[in-house]
């Protein structure tokens, strides 16, 4: 078999090794892992599948779902206030990041990042042919503004992503550097607000004014359905029909359709959940800044970007493995040489973490 020529230096996007194979690797039960790396919500949202179970008898499975998931839409437009016609239904945020891709990248034209950043954006560029520009943040994660603007302007710009709030820094791109990228360059700018709810900010009325701008949404976070793979996209008509002509037909399955609308339907569960994650993540935060070495960066998600100045992360992270305990090792992304993401989850569950994590710094010398 003959596979494209480019894999030889690609560098794939890194998949969570599953709970079965870690608990295997380690000893442990798959029942003692505990995922502080996926940054989903730890909240099953149990109501939600009770109502869908009982009406499976009534999901029509044996046929395709309506392939503009027309329902969904209009539920959408009221809960974000934008027509139902400039929403596009994705099969997660992942493939609404596809599409944008598929749409706007040609063979040697670039896409520009604000870097660290969610690293898939680089992957699905590349497979598509494009270029990088990776544009390093500054002091405290913010976006470095002019570099961003200068790289918009190249010839071969197409694309500029913002992650709002950031993945894995945690803090948002400020409204006036999106309204800059959007008035100073024709290219499209895709802000990723899969963490917005956490943060209460959200660029969603800029759409209206700017053809040239993107916004994806996703259910996996705040709305607790990160494995029914269901995200959005929201943008200006004329944008939205130019992506339409790329979306899959039907890639988003009638069982995730229902489970969204029922999110929907119960959005002052959905603000509870919010609350409480934000409300754990506080309290997280302010246990890991009373230890030693550590600095815990500001955070608008509902995760923490942990600094450890005196121990090895590489350490901690196989130390913490070893318990099942599974948080998302940064070492290698530069600028994060000493840093762990941990998403917040059940109050128990982040004080086994933190206890944990107290234990290893305290008795360092033993794992020395």
């Amino acid at each position: 078999m003959n596979a494209r020529k480019f894999f030889k230096s690609f560098e794939p996007y890194e998949w969570e090794t599953s709970s079965l194979e870690i608990a295997l690797k380690t000893g442990l039960n798959v029942e003692q892992i505990i995922r502080f790396d996926t940054n989903a919500s730890p909240v099953i949202p149990t109501n939600w599948l009770s109502n869908l179970s009982s009406k499976l008898e009534d999901v029509k499975i044996n046929d395709y779902p309506d392939t503009s998931y027309l329902s969904l839409r209009k539920a959408l437009s009221k809960y974000v206030n934008i027509d139902y016609n400039r929403i596009i239904v994705t099969n997660g945020a992942d493939e609404g990041l596809d599409i944008i891709v598929k749409s706007f990248i040609d063979e040697g034209t670039n896409a520009v990042l604000s870097s660290p950043t969610y690293s898939y954006y680089k992957v699905i560029t590349q497979i598509a042919g494009g270029n990088i520009i990776s544009i390093p943040r500054k002091e405290n994660f913010l976006d470095d503004e002019e570099k961003l603007v200068k790289a918009a302007k190249k010839e071969d710009t197409r694309i500029i992503f913002l992650c709002s709030p950031n993945n894995p820094t945690g803090n948002s791109t400020k409204k006036e550097t999106i309204i800059r990228l959007l008035e100073e360059s024709d290219n499209l700018v895709v802000v990723d607000e899969a963490y917005s709810e956490f943060s209460g900010i959200n660029n969603i009325d800029l759409t209206d004014k700017y053809d040239n701008l993107a916004v994806i949404r996703t259910f996996s976070k705040a709305f607790c359905l990160a494995g029914a793979r269901v995200g959005y996209i929201i943008s200006s008509r004329k944008t939205i029909d130019i992506l339409n002509k790329v979306r899959p037909p039907n890639s988003v399955t009638s069982i995730s359709l229902s489970l969204a609308e029922y999110g929907i339907s119960d959005i002052e569960k959905v603000k509870d959940n919010i609350r409480s994650i934000i409300k754990e993540r506080d309290k997280c935060k302010s246990y890991l800044e009373k230890i030693s070495g550590v600095k815990v960066y500001p955070s608008e998600t509902n995760f923490l970007l942990v600094e450890f100045d005196s121990f090895s992360v590489e350490q901690l992270y196989k130390l913490l493995l070893k318990r099942g305990l599974i948080v998302r090792n940064l070492s290698h992304t530069p600028g994060l040489e000493k840093c762990l993401r941990f998403n917040i989850r059940l109050p128990y569950q982040n004080e086994i973490l933190l206890s944990t994590i107290s234990e290893i710094l305290n008795h360092s010398t033993k794992y020395i």
